[in-house]
């Protein structure tokens, strides 16, 4: 009886520490946590231009909850699947872009960073789809829900993957803001009718 006791406490005692651990992303069983900086983008983007919106630079970090760990391992390294894009309005409007999801194809060393170079947090067709339609001239040229010739949004990013131990990783969610325009003096040729 004695033992079984003592055998009861100490896997209670276990459960505790490694319950608490240095988990300081919550409560997910990853040993690892990754966040983003968006260090070189651009402030604008012309709607117009017909290429996707990219950027230049972002920084992925992979954290280790574990701070104490002295000798990362490879298992550790975090294969990144998608990330997920969402849009919110910022300027007053309600209709916000849809979210999209993108495939980096990229591993994050464990404690390490890996960049990103050039990829894409939105597609160029969707440039071209409510709201930011309405800041085509042939659509009036005007947000109909703010009445002014600019759309703000705020995308927030998260990144899903997992280790190479195939414990799901997902990132702190990370914010940038964008401001949408049109302008015809850049990008896309404009098309005349045939006659």
């Amino acid at each position: 009886m004695n033992r079984l006791r003592i055998a009861t406490l100490l896997l209670a005692v276990a459960g505790a520490s490694t319950g608490c651990g240095g988990n300081t992303q919550g409560d997910s069983a990853s040993p690892v946590y990754l966040t983003v900086d968006f260090s070189l983008r651009p402030a604008q983007k012309n709607v117009n231009d017909g290429v996707p919106l990219q950027f230049q630079t972002v920084t992925i970090t992979s954290k280790l909850k574990d701070p104490t760990t002295t000798s990362p391992t490879a298992f550790l390294d975090t294969q990144l699947d998608t990330y997920a894009v969402v849009w919110t309005r910022i300027d007053g409007g309600k209709t916000a872009s849809p979210t999209q999801t993108f495939a980096p194809g990229v591993i994050v060393p464990a404690g390490g960073i890996s960049t990103l170079q050039n990829y894409v947090f939105m597609s160029a067709a969707e440039l071209q789809q409510p709201p930011l339609s309405y800041l085509f001239p042939y659509n009036g040229g005007v947000d109909p829900e703010t009445h002014t010739s600019e759309i703000r949004q705020t995308g927030t990013v998260t990144l899903y993957g997992h280790t190479m131990s195939g414990q799901p990783v997902t990132s702190v969610p990370a914010a940038f803001d964008m401001i949408f325009v049109y302008s015809a003096t850049a990008g896309r040729i404009q098309m005349r009718p045939a006659r």
